[in-house]
């Protein structure tokens, strides 16, 4: 199939990396649930329920990716940021309630409520969980290959649900290969559900990460205080170029920050005059922060007309 002349090479390589994942991972969820359901290992069942969790909120992102590969999402005021931080709040969201249903089906297991698993479907178990670590590997490396400096957001978070889920599954494997190897009934029940538990712990601190990094962007809060002062330094440099500052904005949309300036000019100068002014403020801020979006407004002095 030839190549959409519409993105790049290094695109493609993204959206094959997630691909590859998404195809790893329905692989493996037939597997894990077989197993998980027969053979009665929580963990295993608990891995299951994230999986389908997780592989619907990335097939949502890789349609995203796509479409803001093809620039297809163009009409987006703001660029496609406000888009990208939805599918990060929602991975981030699909990973804490994950969480949370693991952990009340690990309680169940130490309150007597749940049977445990049979030898051969923990030893099953162990086997999957390691299938699973092996395809989590591959996919993270794929995806971590693919990864560029001005990749969007919807790849970042895709690569750290990817990270999330390589560790998770490795400390799986070593509780299932435990629980196998023990004729102990309490060993088995408590790697089991340690297992569980430690995936639920591991999933909440990466979701309430992904989460505090895109709602707070999502409520249009400003860029930080580090941008702030970028700013402050840029006009400080250049303070006898305009009077008065009237007004100063700046919000993120992904990757990108976005800057407002109002700034009173004398009335006398000529608009060619301020907008080489204007220009070279530009160029001050863009060496100040990166990925910069900077509009400035030009005012006349008070109670003079508009530029």
């Amino acid at each position: 199939m030839a190549a959409d002349p519409r993105i790049t090479p290094e695109q493609q390589a993204e959206e094959g990396s997630v691909l590859f994942g998404l195809l790893a991972d329905t692989g493996c969820i037939v597997l894990m649930f077989l197993i998980g359901v027969l053979g009665g290992s929580l963990t295993i069942v608990a891995e299951t329920i994230r999986a389908i969790l997780m592989i619907l909120i990335e097939l949502f992102s890789w349609v995203v990716m796509r479409r803001i590969h093809r620039g297809e999402l163009t009409d987006l005021e703001f660029g496609t940021g406000k888009l990208e931080q939805i599918a990060n709040a929602v991975i981030g969201a699909a990973m804490l309630g994950g969480a949370l249903w693991i952990a009340a089906r690990g309680l169940s297991v130490l309150a007597g409520e749940r049977a445990l698993g049979t030898p051969f479907g923990l030893a099953m178990a162990a086997l999957v969980g390691a299938l699973n670590l092996y395809i989590n590997f591959l996919a993270w490396i794929r995806m971590r290959a693919a990864l560029r400096a001005d990749s969007s957001l919807v790849m970042q978070g895709q690569l750290k649900s990817r990270r999330v889920k390589l560790f998770s599954t490795l400390f799986v494997l070593i509780t299932m290969t435990l629980a196998a190897l023990s004729t102990d009934e309490q060993v088995v029940a408590g790697a089991d559900v340690v297992g569980a538990l430690f995936v639920a712990a591991f999933i909440v601190v990466n979701a309430l990460d992904m989460l505090s990094a895109g709602l707070v962007d999502l409520l249009d809060r400003s860029a930080g205080q580090g941008v702030r002062e970028a700013i402050d330094r840029a006009l400080a440099r250049h303070a006898g170029d305009y009077g008065e500052l009237a007004r100063v904005r700046s919000r993120r949309s992904g990757r990108v920050v976005f800057v407002e300036l109002a700034l009173r000019f004398d009335p006398a100068l000529s608009i060619a005059e301020v907008n080489r002014r204007i220009d070279a403020l530009k160029q001050s801020l863009g060496g100040e922060i990166e990925n910069a979006d900077i509009s400035v407004l030009a005012l006349a002095a008070r109670n003079s007309a508009v530029y």
